[in-house]
């Protein structure tokens, strides 16, 4: 696994902002905007959108479940939020080990 810090291009700051972009029939993206200088930092573009704290009803509004059960649904969002706790534990792990900051 390879951790990297976004920062600025222009200004070189670390202070970041996403913005969550979401359109009907469209997968959603994601605009990184520099919280200093405001310069377009990245985009991303999401097939999946987990938001650690706002439950089910945020990460389905992410993608179009069409034929999946709402248990199955249940367990996908399950499996994401715990997969998204583990791989922050091993990226903040990585990020110390290389003294960087988070």
């Amino acid at each position: 696994m390879q951790v990297h810090r976004q920062r600025c291009q222009r200004c070189h700051s670390i202070e970041l902002h996403d913005l969550l972009v979401r359109k009907p029939g469209k997968n959603q993206i994601v605009l990184v905007v520099c919280a200093a200088c405001r310069e377009l930092v990245a985009r991303y573009e999401l097939s999946s959108y987990y938001h650690h704290g706002k439950g089910i009803d945020s990460w389905l509004g992410s993608f179009n479940p069409i034929t999946e059960s709402a248990h199955d649904l249940r367990e996908s969002f399950e499996r994401v939020r715990d997969d998204a706790m583990a791989e922050l534990e091993e990226a903040v792990s990585i990020l110390k080990t290389e003294g960087k900051a988070i």
